[in-house]
């Protein structure tokens, strides 16, 4: 059974600057982020980082993504500013994909989220463009999370909003901007990780929320997401446009990417669900992703979701008691429906089937 928990604050800055919008950032949540960077896990991440190897990939992960990005370089600065800590304990925040990839003793985990998208003409009285996102992660950040909304008062700066990792930018985890652009992230584990290049924080957030402002189009954050150099590790990101009514998923390896577009089907639903395995590029992977296989099947068994609704019983299932597709490490349920364009959110332990949500959205 899943414990329940308190709900997450939700964070509000207007902000004129990266560097701003960072201090902000840190005053607001100073707490939650030495809470979880006080943490084993961090802990750990952190010594990797400070000696050795470690070391070593995190300085020349700090130098690439400060050269492709140097403004979001400044907002962690920031951060760390507000929050009162070490810069590189925030650095570590933003880089815990690529540095727990490099990790010598890594142990294999039961994957991370879950993704299912669903577009459908006339099906009886059904019509749906949905969709939703398990946000997975083992251990104490299920109760440290919180989401961020920047509100920007000057050019350069991107107004989003964004479910947080204590002390990570906006842009990582399912983030949301003021064009009606929606996107979620599955991660991926690929058998190699390199001790440098960019970074899926810095580039997902430059892609939906970027300098030259907020993307418009599905079409733009694909764009960005395949440019501006190698990735050092992999992601598989999922993108909504609510104004054009389009979905794709685009994944990310190195200087590789693949991609699939969600399209609607004359004669009936069309679907697409992700969870942590490689679907569109070839990519040999770390070979303990039990988890993925499970969920995907537990869902391939289910007849094809056409509408919000559905999306919200395949994301609460737990029939597959070994491998459930909602379990004890699921942060959060989001369920968008484009038709509303209402995004709507369960947490602490709820699942989306579980009754009213806990927050509610338009997007």
């Amino acid at each position: 059974m899943v414990a329940t928990m308190a709900k997450p604050p939700v964070y509000v800055i207007s902000a004129s600057s990266h560097a701003d919008a960072g201090r902000q950032h840190g005053v607001l949540a100073a707490q939650r982020i030495h809470q979880w960077l006080d943490t084993p896990e961090m802990k750990r991440l952190q010594a990797f980082a400070s000696v050795g190897p470690g070391k070593k990939a995190l300085e020349a992960l700090k130098r690439d993504n400060t050269r492709f990005a140097p403004h979001l370089a400044q907002e962690v600065r920031g951060i760390a500013e507000g929050a009162k800590r070490p810069i590189d304990h925030l650095w570590v925040a933003t880089l815990i994909n690529e540095l727990d990839a490099l990790m010598p003793d890594r142990a294999d985990n039961a994957g991370h989220c879950s993704d299912v998208s669903a577009i459908s003409s006339s099906i009886g009285t059904a019509f749906g463009f949905a969709h939703g996102h398990n946000e997975d992660w083992p251990g104490p950040v299920k109760g440290l999370w919180y989401f961020l909304s920047i509100n920007s008062t000057a050019p350069g700066l991107a107004s989003c909003t964004s479910m947080i990792y204590p002390g990570s930018m906006p842009g990582w985890a399912s983030t949301w901007n003021s064009k009606g652009i929606f996107l979620t992230q599955n991660s991926l584990f690929p058998a190699r990780s390199r001790p440098y290049g960019l970074a899926s924080a810095f580039v997902q957030r430059e892609a939906i929320c970027g300098t030259s402002g907020a993307a418009t189009s599905v079409d733009q954050v694909a764009a960005a997401l395949k440019a501006g150099g190698a990735w050092a590790q992999a992601a598989s990101v999922n993108v909504v446009d609510l104004a054009h009514r389009r979905m794709a998923n685009v994944e990310r390896y190195e200087n590789r990417s693949g991609s699939f577009e969600v399209t609607r089907n004359p004669g009936g639903a069309s679907n697409y669900s992700h969870f942590n395995r490689f679907k569109s590029l070839e990519v040999q992977e770390d070979g303990h992703r039990n988890s993925s296989i499970h969920r995907q099947a537990k869902l391939d068994s289910y007849p094809a979701p056409a509408t919000v609704d559905d999306i919200a019983e395949r994301l609460s299932d737990t029939t597959d008691s070994e491998y459930p597709i909602f379990r004890e490490m699921t942060l959060a349920t989001l369920l968008l429906d484009g038709l509303s364009r209402s995004l709507r959110v369960w947490c602490c332990g709820r699942a989306a089937t579980s009754g009213p949500p806990d927050f509610s959205w338009s997007v």
